[in-house]
């Protein structure tokens, strides 16, 4: 499991969140940061736990919201092709 961290091509990773203006590390860090306040605001206000189902589906939109973020550029060249 190690070994993949070693043939991970790091150079590339940091080309590709260094990428865009602003940023591609920075969206994804403000994306996430959002979602982080919105959890500390209902915290605190007191809200009841959420139901597992409504946890599920904030989950997979933060993680969606993300790959939209990080794949921004292609969404929107095959986007393009039918408009």
């Amino acid at each position: 499991m190690l070994d993949l961290l070693k043939r991970i091509q790091w150079d590339q990773v940091y080309d590709f969140l260094a990428a865009g203006d602003p940023p591609m590390i920075l969206r994804i860090v403000a994306l996430n940061a959002l979602f982080a306040v919105f959890f500390i605001l209902r915290r605190a206000k007191g809200a009841k736990t959420m139901q597992p189902a409504a946890l599920l589906a904030v989950q997979v939109m933060l993680v969606v919201s993300n790959m939209l973020v990080m794949f921004q550029a292609d969404i929107m060249r095959f986007l393009n092709r039918f408009i």
